[in-house]
Protein backbone atom coordinates (compact mmCIF):
# COMPACT_ATOMS: atom_id res chain seq x y z
CA UNK A 1 0.00 0.00 0.00
CA UNK A 2 1.36 3.39 -1.00
CA UNK A 3 1.24 6.00 1.72
CA UNK A 4 -0.23 9.38 0.75
CA UNK A 5 1.99 12.41 0.33
CA UNK A 6 1.21 16.10 0.36
CA UNK A 7 1.30 16.12 -3.45
CA UNK A 8 -0.99 13.11 -3.81
CA UNK A 9 -3.50 14.59 -1.35
CA UNK A 10 -3.50 17.85 -3.33
CA UNK A 11 -4.01 15.99 -6.61
CA UNK A 12 -6.98 14.04 -5.24
CA UNK A 13 -8.67 17.09 -3.75
CA UNK A 14 -8.06 19.11 -6.95
CA UNK A 15 -10.23 16.62 -8.81
CA UNK A 16 -12.89 16.36 -6.08
CA UNK A 17 -16.39 17.11 -7.43
CA UNK A 18 -17.18 19.48 -4.53
CA UNK A 19 -13.74 21.05 -4.36
CA UNK A 20 -14.92 24.65 -4.57
CA UNK A 21 -17.44 24.20 -1.77
CA UNK A 22 -14.97 22.71 0.69
CA UNK A 23 -12.08 24.93 -0.36
CA UNK A 24 -14.19 28.03 0.25
CA UNK A 25 -15.29 26.69 3.63
CA UNK A 26 -11.71 26.04 4.73
CA UNK A 27 -10.58 29.45 3.52
CA UNK A 28 -13.40 31.23 5.35
CA UNK A 29 -12.67 29.35 8.57
CA UNK A 30 -8.92 29.92 8.26
CA UNK A 31 -9.25 33.66 7.64
CA UNK A 32 -11.65 33.93 10.56
CA UNK A 33 -9.12 32.16 12.80
CA UNK A 34 -6.41 34.55 11.58
CA UNK A 35 -8.54 37.61 12.29
CA UNK A 36 -9.25 36.38 15.82
CA UNK A 37 -5.73 34.93 16.25
CA UNK A 38 -7.21 31.54 17.14
CA UNK A 39 -4.91 28.55 16.83
CA UNK A 40 -7.66 26.12 15.92
CA UNK A 41 -9.35 26.19 12.50
CA UNK A 42 -12.80 24.68 12.67
CA UNK A 43 -16.08 25.17 10.84
CA UNK A 44 -18.95 25.99 13.20
CA UNK A 45 -21.49 23.77 11.46
CA UNK A 46 -20.01 21.77 8.62
CA UNK A 47 -23.13 19.61 8.38
CA UNK A 48 -25.00 22.47 6.70
CA UNK A 49 -22.69 22.42 3.70
CA UNK A 50 -23.99 20.63 0.63
CA UNK A 51 -21.93 18.48 -1.64
CA UNK A 52 -19.97 15.26 -1.59
CA UNK A 53 -17.71 15.21 1.47
CA UNK A 54 -16.18 11.76 1.06
CA UNK A 55 -12.46 11.46 0.28
CA UNK A 56 -9.92 8.63 0.50
CA UNK A 57 -8.65 10.36 3.63
CA UNK A 58 -11.93 10.62 5.49
CA UNK A 59 -15.07 12.71 5.56
CA UNK A 60 -14.45 16.43 5.12
CA UNK A 61 -17.40 17.36 7.32
CA UNK A 62 -15.85 15.42 10.17
CA UNK A 63 -12.41 16.89 9.50
CA UNK A 64 -13.64 20.48 9.54
CA UNK A 65 -15.43 19.96 12.84
CA UNK A 66 -12.21 19.12 14.73
CA UNK A 67 -8.46 19.56 14.68
CA UNK A 68 -6.50 17.30 12.29
CA UNK A 69 -4.94 14.26 13.93
CA UNK A 70 -2.57 13.03 11.21
CA UNK A 71 -0.26 14.46 8.56
CA UNK A 72 -2.72 13.39 5.88
CA UNK A 73 -5.55 15.35 7.49
CA UNK A 74 -3.26 18.35 7.91
CA UNK A 75 -2.26 18.16 4.25
CA UNK A 76 -5.93 17.99 3.25
CA UNK A 77 -6.71 21.24 5.07
CA UNK A 78 -3.64 22.95 3.61
CA UNK A 79 -4.47 21.73 0.11
CA UNK A 80 -8.06 22.99 0.29
CA UNK A 81 -6.88 26.37 1.59
CA UNK A 82 -4.40 26.65 -1.30
CA UNK A 83 -6.99 25.54 -3.87
CA UNK A 84 -9.34 28.28 -2.62
CA UNK A 85 -6.91 30.82 -4.11
CA UNK A 86 -7.29 29.48 -7.65
CA UNK A 87 -8.79 32.24 -9.78
CA UNK A 88 -8.60 34.82 -6.99
CA UNK A 89 -7.11 38.02 -8.42
CA UNK A 90 -6.40 39.34 -4.91
CA UNK A 91 -4.63 36.23 -3.68
CA UNK A 92 -1.52 38.24 -2.75
CA UNK A 93 -3.56 40.05 -0.08
CA UNK A 94 -3.89 36.79 1.83
CA UNK A 95 -0.12 36.27 2.16
CA UNK A 96 0.11 37.54 5.74
CA UNK A 97 -2.81 35.32 6.78
CA UNK A 98 -1.27 32.27 5.10
CA UNK A 99 2.05 32.89 6.86
CA UNK A 100 0.42 33.28 10.27
CA UNK A 101 -1.72 30.18 9.76
CA UNK A 102 1.27 28.08 8.69
CA UNK A 103 3.20 29.27 11.76
CA UNK A 104 0.48 28.97 14.38
CA UNK A 105 -2.11 26.45 13.20
CA UNK A 106 -2.20 23.15 11.36
CA UNK A 107 -3.38 24.76 8.13
CA UNK A 108 -0.30 25.09 5.92
CA UNK A 109 -1.17 26.27 2.44
CA UNK A 110 2.24 27.85 1.84
CA UNK A 111 3.99 24.58 1.08
CA UNK A 112 1.41 23.79 -1.62
CA UNK A 113 1.03 27.19 -3.28
CA UNK A 114 3.26 26.52 -6.27
CA UNK A 115 1.76 23.12 -7.00
CA UNK A 116 -1.82 24.30 -6.51
CA UNK A 117 -1.63 27.64 -8.34
CA UNK A 118 1.15 27.17 -10.86
CA UNK A 119 2.18 30.48 -12.42
CA UNK A 120 -0.57 32.26 -10.49
CA UNK A 121 1.54 31.85 -7.35
CA UNK A 122 4.00 34.43 -8.73
CA UNK A 123 1.98 37.27 -7.20
CA UNK A 124 2.55 35.90 -3.70
CA UNK A 125 6.36 35.70 -3.65
CA UNK A 126 7.08 39.46 -3.46
CA UNK A 127 4.57 39.78 -0.62
CA UNK A 128 6.19 36.88 1.23
CA UNK A 129 9.57 38.55 0.76
CA UNK A 130 8.16 41.75 2.25
CA UNK A 131 6.85 39.81 5.25
CA UNK A 132 10.20 38.10 5.78
CA UNK A 133 12.00 41.48 5.68
CA UNK A 134 9.54 43.51 7.75
CA UNK A 135 7.09 41.25 9.62
CA UNK A 136 6.17 44.08 12.00
CA UNK A 137 4.45 45.92 9.15
CA UNK A 138 1.90 43.08 9.09
CA UNK A 139 1.60 42.75 12.87
CA UNK A 140 3.63 39.55 12.63
CA UNK A 141 6.78 38.41 14.41
CA UNK A 142 10.13 36.73 13.83
CA UNK A 143 8.58 33.27 13.68
CA UNK A 144 6.33 34.31 10.82
CA UNK A 145 9.32 35.92 9.05
CA UNK A 146 11.16 32.59 9.21
CA UNK A 147 8.09 30.79 7.88
CA UNK A 148 7.82 33.20 4.95
CA UNK A 149 11.51 32.71 4.18
CA UNK A 150 11.12 28.93 4.30
CA UNK A 151 8.20 29.15 1.86
CA UNK A 152 10.33 31.19 -0.55
CA UNK A 153 13.15 28.66 -0.28
CA UNK A 154 10.79 25.81 -1.12
CA UNK A 155 9.75 27.44 -4.40
CA UNK A 156 11.43 26.91 -7.76
CA UNK A 157 10.10 30.22 -9.08
CA UNK A 158 12.49 32.85 -10.40
CA UNK A 159 10.57 35.54 -8.52
CA UNK A 160 10.95 33.60 -5.27
CA UNK A 161 14.67 33.14 -5.94
CA UNK A 162 15.10 36.89 -6.38
CA UNK A 163 13.38 37.50 -3.06
CA UNK A 164 15.67 34.95 -1.41
CA UNK A 165 18.77 36.65 -2.81
CA UNK A 166 17.61 40.05 -1.64
CA UNK A 167 16.83 38.75 1.84
CA UNK A 168 20.16 36.94 2.06
CA UNK A 169 22.06 40.07 1.06
CA UNK A 170 20.35 42.28 3.64
CA UNK A 171 19.56 40.19 6.70
CA UNK A 172 21.63 40.36 9.86
CA UNK A 173 19.58 37.63 11.55
CA UNK A 174 21.71 34.44 11.77
CA UNK A 175 18.68 32.15 11.93
CA UNK A 176 17.04 33.79 8.92
CA UNK A 177 20.36 33.56 7.07
CA UNK A 178 20.47 29.83 7.86
CA UNK A 179 16.94 29.36 6.49
CA UNK A 180 17.99 31.16 3.31
CA UNK A 181 20.99 28.87 2.75
CA UNK A 182 20.30 26.85 -0.43
CA UNK A 183 19.52 23.21 0.24
CA UNK A 184 21.86 22.27 -2.61
CA UNK A 185 24.72 23.36 -0.38
CA UNK A 186 24.20 20.17 1.66
CA UNK A 187 25.41 22.02 4.71
CA UNK A 188 28.80 22.82 3.20
CA UNK A 189 30.18 26.20 4.06
CA UNK A 190 31.37 28.30 1.16
CA UNK A 191 28.76 27.39 -1.44
CA UNK A 192 27.10 30.80 -1.39
CA UNK A 193 28.19 34.34 -0.59
CA UNK A 194 26.16 37.53 -0.32
CA UNK A 195 27.62 41.01 -0.67
CA UNK A 196 27.64 43.96 -3.04
CA UNK A 197 28.93 44.26 -6.59
CA UNK A 198 31.65 46.90 -6.89
CA UNK A 199 34.19 48.02 -9.46
CA UNK A 200 37.19 45.72 -9.75
CA UNK A 201 40.45 47.05 -8.24
CA UNK A 202 42.30 49.41 -10.59
CA UNK A 203 45.86 48.99 -11.71
CA UNK A 204 48.32 50.87 -9.50
CA UNK A 205 49.26 53.15 -12.40
CA UNK A 206 45.69 54.35 -12.94
CA UNK A 207 45.13 54.76 -9.21
CA UNK A 208 48.17 57.04 -9.09
CA UNK A 209 47.09 59.07 -12.13
CA UNK A 210 43.50 59.51 -10.94
CA UNK A 211 44.62 60.32 -7.41
CA UNK A 212 47.29 62.88 -8.30
CA UNK A 213 45.01 64.68 -10.76
CA UNK A 214 42.17 64.97 -8.25
CA UNK A 215 39.77 62.98 -10.42
CA UNK A 216 39.57 60.26 -7.77
CA UNK A 217 38.01 62.68 -5.28
CA UNK A 218 35.34 63.69 -7.79
CA UNK A 219 34.56 60.05 -8.64
CA UNK A 220 34.04 59.15 -4.99
CA UNK A 221 31.98 62.28 -4.37
CA UNK A 222 29.57 61.15 -7.10
CA UNK A 223 29.47 57.62 -5.62
CA UNK A 224 28.77 58.90 -2.11
CA UNK A 225 25.97 61.12 -3.38
CA UNK A 226 24.47 58.17 -5.22
CA UNK A 227 24.65 55.88 -2.19
CA UNK A 228 23.32 58.24 0.46
CA UNK A 229 21.13 60.64 -1.51
CA UNK A 230 19.66 58.22 -4.07
CA UNK A 231 20.01 54.94 -2.12
CA UNK A 232 21.99 53.49 -5.03
CA UNK A 233 22.94 49.86 -4.31
CA UNK A 234 24.11 46.80 -6.20
CA UNK A 235 23.47 43.76 -3.96
CA UNK A 236 24.89 40.51 -5.28
CA UNK A 237 25.15 36.84 -4.43
CA UNK A 238 27.69 34.40 -5.82
CA UNK A 239 27.22 30.63 -5.69
CA UNK A 240 29.56 27.79 -6.49
CA UNK A 241 27.75 25.05 -8.39
CA UNK A 242 28.70 22.24 -10.73
CA UNK A 243 28.32 24.67 -13.64
CA UNK A 244 30.74 27.20 -12.19
CA UNK A 245 30.38 30.52 -10.40
CA UNK A 246 26.84 31.89 -10.66
CA UNK A 247 26.51 35.58 -9.88
CA UNK A 248 23.08 37.13 -9.30
CA UNK A 249 23.10 40.90 -8.98
CA UNK A 250 20.75 43.81 -9.39
CA UNK A 251 20.87 47.59 -9.43
CA UNK A 252 18.64 49.53 -7.04
CA UNK A 253 17.90 53.22 -6.71
CA UNK A 254 15.42 54.88 -4.36
CA UNK A 255 14.22 51.44 -3.32
CA UNK A 256 13.32 50.36 -6.86
CA UNK A 257 15.03 47.63 -8.87
CA UNK A 258 16.40 49.11 -12.09
CA UNK A 259 18.09 45.98 -13.40
CA UNK A 260 18.30 42.34 -12.39
CA UNK A 261 20.93 40.14 -14.01
CA UNK A 262 22.45 36.69 -13.72
CA UNK A 263 26.02 35.95 -14.82
CA UNK A 264 27.59 32.52 -15.15
CA UNK A 265 31.35 32.02 -15.23
CA UNK A 266 31.89 28.36 -16.23
CA UNK A 267 34.64 26.47 -14.43
CA UNK A 268 36.71 26.17 -17.60
CA UNK A 269 36.49 29.96 -18.10
CA UNK A 270 37.74 30.83 -14.61
CA UNK A 271 41.27 32.21 -14.89
CA UNK A 272 41.69 33.34 -11.30
CA UNK A 273 39.62 34.00 -8.19
CA UNK A 274 41.28 35.92 -5.38
CA UNK A 275 40.32 37.22 -1.98
CA UNK A 276 41.94 40.50 -1.06
CA UNK A 277 44.14 40.43 2.01
CA UNK A 278 43.46 42.64 5.01
CA UNK A 279 44.09 46.32 4.22
CA UNK A 280 44.83 45.55 0.58
CA UNK A 281 47.14 47.93 -1.31
CA UNK A 282 48.01 49.82 1.88
CA UNK A 283 51.61 50.10 0.66
CA UNK A 284 50.50 51.66 -2.63
CA UNK A 285 48.39 54.30 -0.92
CA UNK A 286 51.11 55.05 1.62
CA UNK A 287 53.50 55.64 -1.27
CA UNK A 288 51.01 57.88 -3.06
CA UNK A 289 50.42 59.90 0.12
CA UNK A 290 54.17 60.37 0.46
CA UNK A 291 54.44 61.35 -3.21
CA UNK A 292 51.63 63.89 -2.87
CA UNK A 293 53.24 65.45 0.19
CA UNK A 294 56.59 65.54 -1.55
CA UNK A 295 55.12 67.18 -4.65
CA UNK A 296 53.35 69.79 -2.57
CA UNK A 297 56.45 70.61 -0.55
CA UNK A 298 58.71 70.67 -3.60
CA UNK A 299 56.43 72.81 -5.75
CA UNK A 300 55.78 75.20 -2.86
CA UNK A 301 59.53 75.72 -2.37
CA UNK A 302 60.02 76.14 -6.10
CA UNK A 303 57.29 78.81 -6.34
CA UNK A 304 58.60 80.62 -3.27
CA UNK A 305 62.11 80.55 -4.68
CA UNK A 306 61.20 81.61 -8.19
CA UNK A 307 58.70 84.22 -7.04
CA UNK A 308 56.78 83.88 -10.24
CA UNK A 309 54.27 86.75 -10.56
CA UNK A 310 50.73 85.57 -10.14
CA UNK A 311 51.63 82.37 -8.35
CA UNK A 312 49.12 81.30 -5.73
CA UNK A 313 50.27 79.09 -2.85
CA UNK A 314 46.64 78.84 -1.75
CA UNK A 315 45.72 77.16 -5.03
CA UNK A 316 48.57 74.73 -4.49
CA UNK A 317 47.12 73.96 -1.08
CA UNK A 318 43.69 73.34 -2.56
CA UNK A 319 45.17 71.03 -5.15
CA UNK A 320 47.11 69.18 -2.47
CA UNK A 321 43.96 68.83 -0.36
CA UNK A 322 42.03 67.45 -3.34
CA UNK A 323 44.71 64.83 -3.95
CA UNK A 324 44.88 63.81 -0.29
CA UNK A 325 41.09 63.63 0.07
CA UNK A 326 40.74 61.58 -3.11
CA UNK A 327 43.39 59.07 -2.09
CA UNK A 328 42.10 58.86 1.47
CA UNK A 329 38.48 58.30 0.48
CA UNK A 330 39.43 55.77 -2.21
CA UNK A 331 41.51 53.73 0.22
CA UNK A 332 39.03 54.11 3.06
CA UNK A 333 35.92 53.10 1.14
CA UNK A 334 37.44 50.53 -1.21
CA UNK A 335 39.60 48.62 1.26
CA UNK A 336 39.75 49.99 4.80
CA UNK A 337 35.98 49.88 5.44
CA UNK A 338 35.71 46.17 4.62
CA UNK A 339 38.90 45.25 6.48
CA UNK A 340 37.87 47.12 9.63
CA UNK A 341 34.59 45.16 9.74
CA UNK A 342 36.27 41.83 9.13
CA UNK A 343 34.90 41.72 5.58
CA UNK A 344 36.73 41.19 2.31
CA UNK A 345 36.40 41.46 -1.46
CA UNK A 346 36.39 38.61 -3.94
CA UNK A 347 37.72 39.27 -7.43
CA UNK A 348 36.74 36.87 -10.23
CA UNK A 349 38.87 37.02 -13.38
CA UNK A 350 37.47 35.00 -16.30
CA UNK A 351 39.61 34.01 -19.27
CA UNK A 352 37.12 35.87 -21.47
CA UNK A 353 35.07 38.79 -20.22
CA UNK A 354 35.49 41.53 -17.66
CA UNK A 355 36.53 41.08 -14.06
CA UNK A 356 33.87 40.92 -11.36
CA UNK A 357 34.30 42.12 -7.79
CA UNK A 358 31.98 41.39 -4.86
CA UNK A 359 32.58 43.32 -1.62
CA UNK A 360 31.43 43.12 2.03
CA UNK A 361 31.86 39.34 2.11
CA UNK A 362 32.54 37.24 5.17
CA UNK A 363 36.24 36.39 5.01
CA UNK A 364 35.90 32.88 6.45
CA UNK A 365 33.11 31.91 4.07
CA UNK A 366 35.03 33.37 1.14
CA UNK A 367 38.07 31.26 2.05
CA UNK A 368 35.84 28.19 2.24
CA UNK A 369 34.49 28.91 -1.24
CA UNK A 370 38.01 29.31 -2.62
CA UNK A 371 39.00 25.99 -1.08
CA UNK A 372 36.01 24.25 -2.64
CA UNK A 373 36.70 25.93 -5.98
CA UNK A 374 40.30 24.73 -5.87
CA UNK A 375 39.12 21.17 -5.26
CA UNK A 376 36.55 21.43 -8.03
CA UNK A 377 39.01 22.75 -10.59
CA UNK A 378 41.89 20.53 -9.41
CA UNK A 379 44.15 23.57 -9.07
Amino acid sequence: MTLPTASSVLAVLSAHPSRETWASAVRESALDAYAKRERSVRLADASKLEGDSATPYGDLKDLLARDPQTDTERWALGALCALALVGDERRADTADALVWLASNTQVDALSMLEEALGEDAEALWPRLGHIARSPQEFALGRGEALTAAAALMSSKSGAASREVRELASRTQDPLLAAVLTPSSDSGERGSSLSGELTAAPRHAFWTAILGLTGILAIVWLVKLLGRYALAFKRPAAVRLTNRGLELDHRTEMLGRVLRDRETLVPIDNVAKVTREVRYARAGLYAGLFALAIGLYAGISLFVDGARVPGSSPSLLGMGFLLVIVGLGVDFGLSSLSDSARGKCRLVVEPRKGKRLCIATLDAGTADAMLARLAEQTKL
